[in-house]
């Protein structure tokens, strides 16, 4: 399992109060707002789960962001491969973010990726609102999408990151400063590290070898290992 130990519960109650508030049976008609309400809160609230997990001292390459969909989901019956392909290389397609939004929602593309996640890595936390959060995996789907969201952006202002210009100008930061998704997964000697999420003192020959090893382990037994994950000693079943 890939759950985070001791996650805290009202940044639980607050993802699954936002997707109870705003859930729709059809996710293919998604009212007008509603894409866009959905990056953003996405945004903010892994930008803030992210800083408790970094506080806290676990791995960062855990919740890194994915820089591609996994193979065996894009292989799943559900994955509309083409909904990807278009957001990734025809983001300006998108006349506004909630459309880009809805696009996300509406075409399943969010839905495949938690369901066959949740299937194929023996996740069933990420297909539950009010337990997803609490796991790694969570952290790797939403940071992938927030980067769609980004990539989207800088299509519409000329190739200007303006998230990282408003983080600046909010905070006095520079307007290259990485996001906060960029920043945990590259500070990789955090100053402790809890022994539910902690990765082996080897160097990255020796992860990588465990990593193989760990996914050949896993796929004999009929499950694969999801990427990032294979380092880790089983983390604590934290509480809901």
């Amino acid at each position: 399992m890939s759950t985070i130990p001791n996650f805290p519960q009202a940044l639980l109650a607050e993802h699954a109060r936002w997707h109870h508030a705003n859930h729709h049976d059809n996710p293919s008609v998604l009212p007008p707002g509603y894409g866009e309400l959905f990056l953003r809160f996405h945004r903010d609230y892994i930008r803030r789960a992210l800083q408790w997990y970094q506080q806290a001292g676990y791995d960062p390459r855990l919740v890194a962001a994915w820089q591609e969909v996994p193979e065996p989901i894009r292989r799943s019956a559900c994955y509309p491969l083409q909904a990807e392909m278009r957001i990734r290389n025809a983001p300006q397609s998108f006349s506004t973010a909630d459309e880009l939004g809805r696009f996300i929602e509406g075409s399943n593309l969010h839905g495949c990726i938690h369901q066959e996640a949740a299937r194929i890595f023996g996740e069933p936390e990420l297909n539950d609102f009010d337990l997803a959060p609490r796991n790694t995996i969570f952290y790797n789907i939403h940071g992938m999408i927030d980067n769609w969201y980004r990539q989207w952006e800088m299509a519409m202002s000329g190739g200007r990151d303006d998230e990282a210009e408003e983080e600046a100008s909010a905070g006095g930061k520079s307007a290259n400063a990485p996001s906060p998704v960029q920043r945990i997964a590259g500070n990789v000697n955090v100053r402790s590290q809890s022994p539910a999420v902690r990765h082996p003192a080897t160097g990255q020959g020796n992860a990588r070898k465990k990593n193989a090893r760990t996914s050949q382990e896993s796929k004999r037994k009929g499950r694969l290992t999801p990427p990032l994950l294979a380092v880790t000693a089983k983390p604590r079943r934290s509480s809901r």
